[in-house]
């Protein structure tokens, strides 16, 4: 039987391994700020579009229908002052 031991030196590149070492962690905290960029933008991007209302903005909901109606026109949504919003078309007779 035969047996074979191997060694090994050990190749040492402090100065190398230190670059290495700051190139890792520029790359990581790049990584961490575009992250937060495009998240940032991604939120934005979504809370504009959930407030954007092509038709009648009023207390947060967006309405199709808006009439100038009076104290006793029949209003089949919401009142507000003399107007009626509403999802449906508005008939006040």
């Amino acid at each position: 039987m035969c047996a074979v031991v191997a060694s090994s030196t050990a190749v040492s590149d402090p100065v190398g391994a230190r670059k290495l070492g700051h190139a890792s962690i520029g790359l990581s905290v790049a990584g961490v700020i575009i992250t937060v960029v495009v998240v940032i933008i991604v939120v934005a991007i979504a809370v504009s579009g959930a407030t954007s209302c092509s038709y009648y903005y009023h207390d947060g909901v967006c309405y199709r229908y808006r009439k100038y109606v009076s104290s006793y026109d029949y209003c089949p949504g919401v009142r507000s002052g003399s107007y009626c919003y509403s999802h449906s078309y508005i008939s006040t007779y």
